[in-house]
């Protein structure tokens, strides 16, 4: 393994950090009040879960394990909305006597992103610096290769940096999302030739100016629908200083939904499923009221859209666009009218609540963690107790966690137990197979496995 560079081990500590709550990115230095909130009111749209597995009521005692695993559960079937693929593998073991492990498969230093790329084995990793390193496929010993280097096209400091990539469907291209060396946030579309992307060749797809260094986003993916889904923080500081996140003509809080490949071959199309395509907003959203979307993740098997927000003083936050409802289009997520499901007072209280309002389906205080960073629901075939388990963590604590459905239909958080340094759960990434992986800011990229007992 390739030793990690001190200094880009730093800057990308330094990415998350500032979008953690407790004012500590307000440039006064303030801290906002809250109040309680309207979540009874008829008009908010509390989504559930969807395509949880379902965990029922444990037939014995629910105290957690030493090893601080979650409470014993007496089935792993999929819940009745979904079922398992045909390569996931049966198991009787239940996810409360699953032990896990976070096996290293490389050292890369300041890793931000992991993507499979289509039709491969390959796995290509992103650096906050510019770089993109493939892993090889069938010789885990083997040092990462350097593929592609933008560096001098990116800027650092801050939330700055390469910090999303993801590949065409057939994956003919790759598309990378980081901020310019200007500190604006850039869409660019890469050609392949065989392995490697061809960088000299590249073009920008979309850009969007920031009017602060940090609540960048900067995570990307391609849908089930075949469009690329984009999603940017509301343009930094600390209370929705710049008033982006209601607004629905800029596409700052949201989350971004274009055709990168329209019939013209020239720029990006807008579908006609968008909610704003011909008025309203701006036409590219999809979805607004983020505040600072990181990391968001299609389930592969249900097609529902979950997306980690990363909340201010109080809470994180986790929502679900279900895809038996189209992914929800025109969904307001909230912010600044809300954090979690608490009114923000400061730019809330008092005021009606929206009528295409979606309250989060999970939120957690700060008292447990202090920065979400959204991850997958599992659906590969190496662990079949966590198939269908949503797996999440927090940046500061490190900690690794699973939402499923509880035993009355409620999400429920369990413990797997694994954890990365505090201040450096940066990302988790999928590979072809549905495994995942933890990329953590100490310069590893891990894979997910259970212990075998």
């Amino acid at each position: 393994m390739r030793p990690v560079r001190a200094a880009a081990m730093v800057a990308v500590m330094v990415l998350l950090a500032a979008a953690c709550g407790s004012g500590a990115d307000d440039p006064a230095g303030s801290a906002d009040q809250q109040q309680p909130g309207v979540a009874g009111d008829p008009s908010v749209v509390v989504t559930a879960p969807p395509a949880l597995r379902t965990v029922p009521a444990p037939a014995t005692s629910t105290e957690p394990a030493a090893t601080g695993t979650a409470p014993a559960a007496t089935g792993t079937a999929p819940s009745a909305t979904s079922s398992a693929p045909a390569s996931a593998t049966p198991t009787t073991q239940s996810l409360a006597e699953t032990r896990f492990e976070l096996v290293p498969v490389a050292e890369i230093a300041s890793p931000t992103a992991l993507v499979a790329r289509p039709g491969t084995d390959q796995r290509y990793v992103a650096t906050l610096t510019g770089q993109v390193w493939l892993l090889d496929p069938a010789d885990a010993s083997t040092a990462p290769q350097l593929v592609a280097d933008v560096g001098t096209r990116v800027s650092q400091g801050c939330e700055n940096g390469l910090l999303g990539l993801a590949f065409a469907p057939d994956g003919s291209l790759l598309y990378l999302s980081y901020t310019d060396t200007a500190r604006n946030s850039r869409i660019a579309v890469v050609p392949m030739e065989g392995e490697i992307p061809q960088t000299d060749r590249s073009k920008v797809l979309l850009a969007l100016d920031q009017p602060a260094c940090n609540h960048n986003g900067g995570d990307l993916t391609f849908g089930p629908d075949g469009q690329l889904w984009i999603g940017f923080g509301d343009g930094g500081g600390a209370n929705d200083v710049f008033g982006q996140g209601q607004d629905r003509d800029t596409l700052l809080g949201t989350i971004v939904r274009i055709d990168p490949s329209p019939a013209s071959g020239r720029g990006y199309g807008i579908g006609d499923r968008n909610p704003f395509a011909t008025s309203g907003g701006a036409p590219e959203v999809w979805a607004y009221g983020a505040r600072n979307p990181w990391r968001f993740s299609f389930d592969r098997e249900s097609g529902d859209l979950w997306i980690g927000d990363v909340g201010q003083d109080r809470f994180e936050e986790i929502h679900v666009l279900p895809a038996d409802d189209g992914w929800s289009p025109g969904a307001n997520l909230g912010w600044p009218l809300f954090e979690g499901n608490e009114q923000f007072s400061e730019n809330g209280a008092g005021s009606d609540t929206p009528a295409d309002l979606v309250l989060p389906v999970y939120t957690y205080s700060h008292d447990e963690g202090c920065s979400v960073t959204g991850g997958y629901v599992y659906r590969g075939s190496a662990i079949g107790a966590l198939w269908g388990t949503y797996v999440f963590g927090d940046y500061c604590t490190g900690a690794l966690w699973g939402l499923v459905r509880g035993p009355g239909g409620e999400p429920e958080r369990i413990e797997l137990g694994v954890s990365v340094p505090r201040n450096s759960l940066v990302s988790f990434g999928e590979d072809a197979g549905g495994e995942l992986y933890v990329l953590s800011a100490a310069g590893i990229v891990f894979r997910l496995e259970s212990v075998t007992p």
